[in-house]
């Protein structure tokens, strides 16, 4: 390095060397190999200091070493001077600034030097890793060792899991980019658009469905790694590699893989590549998935799909897509009634009358638009289910085709319609009071009802507790409410009105001392038919409790095939005393509804 005369004493020439070194014009020391930026705020903060152009410098540590020397010099002798706020009538104060860039012959020469001198020492490297054919590593996806030198691994990764890198002739430190990449896929991160995700299998099905088999072309850490930017500085890695990369596809490592099912998480993620997803609207595919689809219906039929579902879950998701195929598929519009002689004439009208939009939730979230309508449709493979939490709950990718289905029996389709019709006609009756709602909706109705008029949040009660806590505590609330008592002070009252007030003034709103209701009497139901009963597995169970009781008293037992015990009210006793409690709390409902 003598060569380059005595400008170049200060520096060491170690390219490899990741030191801290020292600011250029203080003492304190900055790490610039990884990230630049500390150094950069300290100089433009303190020293009022800029270097232009920073990411056109070949090594910024021999950079900021050489430049060491304006400690001892004048600046305004090796720096372009410039003032701020200097206009006439500017409040703010003048400040002075110095600025290194290229556009000085001396530091111009310098960055020349560096980058010659940097691109030697990564030949060099390069020639190194392509010669060492005793490196081995194992594949940061999967369970095998790649052997036979450093392009191996890159190729295994690309032909065995459809991860490119781009061509192992153009990386260099490969790896330590291995090392990196390994890190990111430990903390669940994906390696292209860098989202976390709570587990392995979240993160390969959103890798795969997502067609993220790259790296990430916005982080610039992955500068470094590609000889093409030391050929061209400044320029990004993944621009650089899309007008230099040439892949030899011939070069594929035959390596047969000894693994498991266990050890390898990574290998059934690369699926066919062929997968075409068809527009909902019309007959156009693509191959390119879901990008290319997404793309094609928000510019030609004005629906934007990730929009337009971004609050709908997974099922929710199948729903709307097998409802639309349906209608298309029979000339109807999904939006309205009208039906079409031709495909032509349908896609005209939903042009025309802008309908192709998101149809009303009540149209399509039945669930006999769970059955897939095309078969391999693209657009269900590639959906992804963000609610999903472990491996179990995975959705399955084949669905089962139609006519494979038993619901292919159209009186048993029919059968099972007509029994969801009238379970949701199941009458929903309020906890303290007569309200009573019937319908779809009518578990949500009472459950607003009973927080807005009795400062009673149902959902969030309930939510605390176990599915047999929940039953023994309605029918408890049930037979205190028809005796005009109080559930958590048990005082009595002589109306509706007086027992409501008290709970409000008592601040008597929460749930009761489990000890009150947790007598396996009150799994009986208090009210006949009673629908808040019938409601609660649609929101959730819990089977906590089942070793609290007996199993094998059957009459305790809540099951789907099991009938629900009969009512307590058989009993005449009970049945008149509580007619006589009843027949006050409908006089003064009478009464209220009067005054309102």
């Amino acid at each position: 390095m003598d060569s380059y005369g005595s400008d170049f004493a200060t520096l060491d020439f170690d390219f490899s060397c990741e030191d801290l070194v020292p600011c250029m014009l203080c003492d304190e020391q900055f790490q610039v190999i990884n990230d630049e930026q500390a150094l950069l705020h300290h100089l433009i903060t303190v020293h009022k200091f800029v270097i232009g152009e920073v990411e056109e410098i070949a090594d910024l540590r021999q950079y900021v070493l050489y430049w060491n020397k304006l400690r001892t010099l004048d600046l305004r002798d090796y720096c372009i001077v410039f003032n701020t706020n200097g206009e006439p009538g500017s409040k703010l104060p003048s400040e002075t600034f110095y600025l290194l860039c290229k556009k000085l012959p001396e530091d111009k020469r310098l960055r020349a030097t560096l980058s010659q001198l940097k691109l030697r020492y990564i030949i060099n490297q390069k020639e190194k890793e392509r010669r060492d054919e005793t490196f081995s590593r194992k594949c940061i996806y999967c369970s095998e060792t790649v052997t036979g030198g450093i392009a191996n691994s890159f190729h295994h990764l690309t032909f065995k899991h459809g991860f490119s890198l781009g061509n192992p002739d153009n990386i260099v430190n490969g790896a330590r980019l291995l090392n990196i990449l390994e890190e990111k896929l430990s903390k669940l991160l994906c390696l292209c658009c860098e989202k976390t995700f709570k587990t392995p299998v979240l993160l390969r099905e959103h890798m795969r469905k997502k067609q993220h088999r790259s790296l990430n072309p916005k982080n610039k850490m992955y500068d470094k790694f590609y000889l093409l930017n030391y050929l061209e500085p400044g320029t990004p890695w993944q621009e650089a590699k899309q007008r230099h990369d040439t892949e030899n596809e011939s070069e594929c490592v035959d390596i047969q893989p000894q693994e498991t099912e266990q050890d390898c998480l990574w290998t059934d993620w690369r699926e066919d590549m062929s997968t075409s997803m068809t527009c909902l609207f019309c007959s156009f595919t693509t191959s390119k998935v879901p990008d290319g689809l997404y793309h094609h219906m928000k510019n030609y039929h004005q629906f934007d799909f990730e929009y337009s579902t971004k609050n709908l879950t997974f099922y929710q998701k199948v729903m709307v897509i097998n409802f639309i195929r349906t209608r298309v598929r029979d000339l109807q519009c999904h939006m309205c009634p009208a039906a079409f002689p031709t495909q032509h004439s349908l896609q005209e009208h939903m042009t025309e009358a802008l309908h192709c939009v998101l149809p009303s939730s009540s149209l399509w979230e039945h669930q006999q638009f769970l059955i897939p309508v095309m078969n391999n449709d693209g657009l269900l493979c590639h959906l992804e289910d963000a609610e999903v939490e472990d491996e179990d709950k995975i959705i399955p990718e084949d669905l089962c085709e139609y006519k494979n289905s038993v619901l292919e029996d159209d009186k048993l389709r029919e059968e099972i319609k007509g029994t969801e019709e009238k379970e949701l006609d199941i009458p929903v009756m309020c906890l303290f009071c007569h309200y009573t709602v019937s319908g779809e909706e009518s578990h949500t109705q009472i459950c607003g009802h009973m927080q807005e008029f009795h400062s009673f949040d149902f959902t969030d009660v309930m939510g605390s507790l176990p599915f047999y806590s929940q039953v023994k505590l309605i029918n408890f609330m049930r037979w205190k409410t028809a005796k005009n008592e109080c559930y958590i002070c048990g005082q009595s009252f002589k109306s509706t009105y007086n027992l409501e007030e008290h709970r409000v003034i008592s601040d008597h709103l929460v749930v009761p001392p489990s000890s009150l209701f947790q007598d396996e009497r009150w799994l009986q139901p208090v009210l006949e038919g009673d629908g808040l009963l019938q409601r609660l597995r649609e929101d959730g169970d819990s089977d906590e409790e089942l070793d609290s009781f007996d199993l094998c008293q059957e009459e305790t037992v809540f099951g789907e095939d099991i009938q629900i015990p009969p009512s307590i009210l058989s009993n005449s006793a009970i049945r008149q005393e509580l007619l006589e409690n009843m027949k006050d709390l409908v006089i003064e409902e009478q009464d209220s509804c009067n005054v309102i």
